[in-house]
């Protein structure tokens, strides 16, 4: 059962958003979204749409293009994304897909909207300027190699940081 099924009644109406539509398309690289035609070829090369169906990129541009934000902004399956890029690969207006969904991921953060755990892994990238933590096994196969130590966040990371907004980043609040 999708869980927009369950939404509250007092929730604002799913309708179009015109304004929606001008927000993602401010974003230079998801100006080509007009060039679908939703022919689907995107969702014919895209892997996560095999194992969940309810992922459609053709469907999802074509919600984009309809200004239907809470739906999209709200939908769970933007977050699975592999990033492989067969959406574009596929696509015969070289409609850059992948960059729409960032686009729309980034959006779905700043509205809150972003699942726990990608937060809390973007904080933890924050934190420490590591993807994954640092263990003392990491650490023994680094000196076995002659690498250096690994450094922590620097002024670089903070700069990153700072610039892309993800110090600002809120979770979805779990029903």
């Amino acid at each position: 059962m999708d869980r927009r099924d369950n939404a509250s009644s007092s929730a604002p109406a799913l309708g179009p958003d015109a304004s929606f539509r001008r927000d993602v398309l401010r974003h230079e690289e998801a100006r080509g979204l007009y060039a679908c035609f939703s022919c689907g070829a995107c969702t014919a090369g895209c892997p996560i749409s095999e194992v969940f169906p309810e992922f459609s990129p053709r469907k999802l541009a074509k919600r984009v293009k309809l200004g239907l934000k809470r739906d999209v902004l709200e939908d769970p399956y933007i977050w699975r994304c592999t990033t492989c890029r067969g959406c574009e690969q596929h696509c015969p207006q070289n409609v850059r897909l992948y960059d729409i969904l960032n686009v729309l991921k980034n959006m779905a953060a700043e509205a809150g909207f972003a699942p726990p755990a990608w937060v809390e892994q973007t904080r933890w990238v924050m934190r420490t300027g590591l993807v994954y933590p640092r263990d003392a096994a990491l650490a023994k196969k680094r000196r076995a190699r002659s690498l250096p130590a690994l450094m922590s966040r620097g002024e670089q990371a903070e700069r990153l940081i700072a610039r892309t907004g993800a110090d600002k980043i809120k979770a979805r609040e779990e029903p």
